[in-house]
């Protein structure tokens, strides 16, 4: 595997390529300029705190996956409906 620094973590575009394979529901949007951030688009209740919130977002792209990884852990999905990650 590729790893990135000391910090013995994946490379941030593989783990991108991980994840849109493990969650095929969420959108990751690059920057359009330099002065986009990166998004990710999920759906309806998987942000907590804020039910109606789709997007995600962060000025790099390790950042976004960080926040992807928390909120959709590896094996686990976000059920529309109700708003709770199904095993």
């Amino acid at each position: 595997m590729i790893r990135v620094g000391l910090t013995g973590r994946l490379d941030p575009l593989i783990r991108r390529k991980l994840f849109e394979r493990g969650h095929p529901e969420v959108t990751i949007v690059p920057p359009g300029t330099l002065n986009d951030p990166w998004r990710a688009i999920v759906r309806p209740g998987t942000i907590p705190g804020d039910p109606a919130a789709t997007t995600v977002s962060s000025w790099q792209l390790a950042g976004l996956m960080d926040q992807l990884d928390a909120l959709l852990p590896e094996g686990r999905d976000t059920d529309p409906e109700s708003g709770h990650a199904d095993r």
